[in-house]
């Protein structure tokens, strides 16, 4: 049985054995349902490409690792992997995937992926991250992040990007953004809140709500993955919101729990 192929294409780093933001979506995935999931990136040194390969060979994921060798402007020997424009890609292979999940903070490089499958994959769909361990990605313009199908983030990364522009009205800076995905290429915009809260607003439906179940504060990225996960596999499956909703909190709550119990 051919079971869903994610490719992930993005940034992580390896702290405290664990791997950050693309890395841990790409493990939760893995871990967490029935799906081939292929990682795209460029480690910074030797060091960190054998580190990221050897967890994600033990995930079952396929990595596509190269070396960032004698780039000057490379990132420091702790930061394990990133991906930007000018890295060699295989467009034919990364778009063959039933879902492209992009995750890199390249501003230049999301610009371009966004632009692809509307040109030459349109039965592609993409999940772009806005919410990096850094921060939010500064200096997107809404123009080029709006080219995305589905867009997920923190809370208050929504604060950021809505800005000014803003639906000054609304009740959550995930409503604020229904305004700024008319007519655009946004199917839905999804935020996890405390204790994994599950939002969404789309271009045709009102803000959506999934109280979250009882999960305890965790300083994992595990959580939000499993949470992101579980919206990438809605997509692909064309499922109704609410059903995402309910399956994303419920996968970070048991994440949160098992982090917990692990360090009782």
């Amino acid at each position: 049985m051919r079971h869903p192929r994610i490719a992930i294409i993005g940034d992580t780093r390896l702290q405290h054995g664990e791997l950050t933001d693309a890395g841990a979506i790409a493990i939760e995935l893995a871990s967490g349902w029935r799906v081939d999931v292929g990682f795209r990136a460029v480690a910074s040194h030797a060091g960190s490409w054998e580190a990221i390969d050897t967890l994600f060979g033990a995930a079952g994921i396929t990595t596509w690792l190269t070396i960032r060798n004698g780039d000057p402007e490379a990132e420091s020997p702790d930061h394990a992997a990133s991906i930007r424009m000018g890295d060699k890609l295989n467009i034919d292979e990364l778009f063959s995937h039933d879902l492209v999940i992009v995750a890199s903070r390249d501003l230049a490089l999301r610009r371009f992926l966004a632009d692809l499958p509307v040109h030459t994959y349109p039965g592609v769909r993409i999940l772009s991250l806005v919410h990096f361990r850094e921060g939010v990605i500064a200096g997107e313009k809404l123009d080029d992040l709006t080219r995305f199908d589905v867009i997920v983030g923190g809370e208050a990364d929504f604060d950021e990007i809505a800005g000014s522009q803003a639906n000054q009205h609304a009740s959550c800076a995930v409503e604020a953004m229904i305004p700024l995905i008319q007519g655009t290429n946004v199917r839905s915009v999804v935020s996890w809140g405390k204790h994994g809260a599950f939002r969404c607003v789309t271009r045709d439906e009102p803000l959506l709500t999934i109280p979250p179940h009882h999960a305890p504060h965790s300083g994992s990225d595990a959580p939000w993955a499993a949470f992101v996960g579980a919206v990438a596999m809605g997509m692909i499956h064309r499922q109704g919101w609410e059903d995402v909703g309910r399956e994303a909190t419920r996968r970070f709550a048991i994440r949160a729990q098992a982090l917990r119990s692990e360090h009782v």
